[in-house]
């Protein structure tokens, strides 16, 4: 057994390429293309890493592409570009960091990158042929020392790629449940839950902004301040969706703030739930740069 020099290493790229790459040659002995926010959605489950924007896993499989050029020089046949089964879910096409291994295996008569969408299109489906039908993924697997998937991946999973849009109304009723304070109060007791040290001062709950606004928790910490709008156990899809754009808000006027007193604007604002985000979610909150941490307080 031989592992690649382009997947060794504790690098996050690294380990998740070499996470990920079981999961493609399943999909490849399948038949089916992989989008990476379905990849990501497959890592997290099987815990084998966290989550992360889908574009990230650009960078795994670009490792995965290279490895198999290596193993591909070793065994002296080539062997397709397996990376290039993960795609975009809008056009179904893999990323720009997957036209140098295109190339290098396909040797178009011209640039990838000067491609139409159709003209790329050719391209891969053709190559996506090449990988389904080639026969030794498993032995690429025993070369590497890695074991293959033992489950498949389910067809009927939704799209991991989906961002939800902004939502107008249908919040549940939460206001002040004993739900929500229970939460806020221990988030402001318990600063490490939200990234920060456990010595940092307890967190002030109820921040009222200049604006009349008032955040559900605001640390003071030694680069300025974090803001936490916090969605307890009966919070709503609709209310998660709201708690986003409030995290989005808080930060905008902690900033501000700052800004008043001619001070850096270093303040940042997460939002803490008790349940995980859908996947559309979960994007949103990924775009829009919001972290979200998962917290226990309330039974179900």
């Amino acid at each position: 057994m031989a592992l690649p020099e382009a997947l060794q290493g504790d690098s996050w790229t690294k380990k998740t390429a070499r996470a990920a790459l079981p999961i493609l040659i399943w999909c490849a002995k399948n038949g089916r293309a992989i989008t990476y926010g379905r990849l990501d959605q497959e890592i997290v489950n099987r815990g084998l890493g966290h989550h992360v924007m889908a574009v990230q896993y650009g960078y795994p499989a670009g490792a995965i592409g290279s490895a198999l050029i290596e193993t591909e020089e070793k065994w002296g046949e080539p062997i397709p570009p397996l990376n290039a089964i993960v795609v975009n879910a809008s056009n179904g096409l893999p990323g720009k960091g997957v036209n140098y291994y295109l190339e290098r295996y396909y040797e178009p008569d011209e640039s990838v990158d000067d491609m139409s969408e159709d003209e790329k299109r050719a391209v891969v489906e053709e190559i996506h042929e090449d990988i389904f039908a080639y026969q030794h993924w498993d032995d690429v697997l025993k070369e590497y020392g890695l074991r293959p998937i033992r489950d498949g991946i389910a067809e009927e999973a939704g799209d991991a790629d989906e961002i939800e849009t902004p939502g107008r109304g249908g919040w549940s009723s939460e206001g002040e449940s004993k739900q929500h304070k229970k939460v806020k109060e221990f988030v402001a007791a318990n600063p490490q839950v939200v990234g920060l040290t456990r010595n940092n001062s307890r967190g002030k709950t109820e921040y009222l902004f200049a604006s009349g606004d008032k955040a559900d928790v605001v640390f003071e910490t030694e680069n300025g301040y974090l803001g936490v709008e916090v969605k307890s156990i009966i919070s709503n899809d609709p209310d998660l969706n709201r708690g986003i754009f409030q995290a989005v808000k808080y930060q905008a006027l902690l900033r501000s703030e700052q800004k008043a007193v001619l001070s850096p604007p270093t303040a940042r604002a997460v939002l803490v739930t008790e349940r995980s985000l859908p996947a559309a979610l979960q994007n949103l909150a990924d775009v829009l740069g919001i972290v979200v941490y998962v917290v226990s307080v309330n039974s179900a």
